[in-house]
């Protein structure tokens, strides 16, 4: 459960370059901001091994495995430069949303959407979660089953911005065409919608 050792929060902006192996950090309670450049520990690209950005929480990155199939998610804290990757994702899937939020002593990462219902075909259809508690004895980190159902017409898109945001034991997100929030509650595994 190394993944779970996260340094102090440190309030930046993170901006991740895969390609170049590095992270561009923004300190904006500087006077005058600075930037700092960490590398980063990803594998090299190559052999259906690229990763993008997915999701950010507590200075925890989530990079998810640009490759069809089940999904890799590897976690990095930037500043102890540790890299841990999860289990496989159960679901098959193109290029989903995800989520993430870290605390002290654990984490929640969600991947939802784009679930591959053939090799030419993708749905909205359902979300994984995965869950690790390093406060709990013996330490625990496992993908919750089974899937969550998303509601009906949902639209997730993460080339479009849709990412999740979490408050008081929910992730939220934007589902477009029809518009409105959804909302996931991580204890009871289930889905809603929020339409204006």
């Amino acid at each position: 459960h190394s993944h779970l050792l996260l340094s102090p929060h440190l309030p930046f902006f993170a901006f991740a370059v895969p390609s170049a192996g590095y992270l561009l950090l923004l300190d904006p309670t500087r006077q005058a901001p600075s930037w700092s450049r960490l590398p980063l520990p990803l594998p090299a690209p190559g052999a259906g091994h690229a990763f993008s950005p997915a999701a950010a929480s507590a200075g925890l990155l989530a990079f998810l495995s640009d490759a069809p199939g089940r999904k890799t998610l590897l976690l990095v804290n930037p500043i102890t430069r540790l890299l841990a990757p999860l289990p496989l994702c159960p679901t098959a899937r193109l290029s989903p949303t995800v989520g993430l939020a870290a605390g002290p002593t654990s984490f929640i990462a969600v991947v939802a959407g784009d679930d591959l219902v053939s090799p030419f075909a993708v749905k909205n259809i359902s979300a994984d979660t995965f869950v690790a508690d390093a406060a709990s004895v013996p330490p625990s980190g496992f993908w919750a089953r089974p899937s969550s159902i998303l509601p009906r017409l949902s639209s997730l898109d993460p080339r479009a911005g849709m990412a999740f945001a979490f408050a008081s034991g929910r992730f939220y997100c934007m589902s477009s065409s029809p518009f409105a929030v959804l909302v996931f509650d991580v204890a009871t595994n289930a889905w809603s919608k929020v339409q204006p």
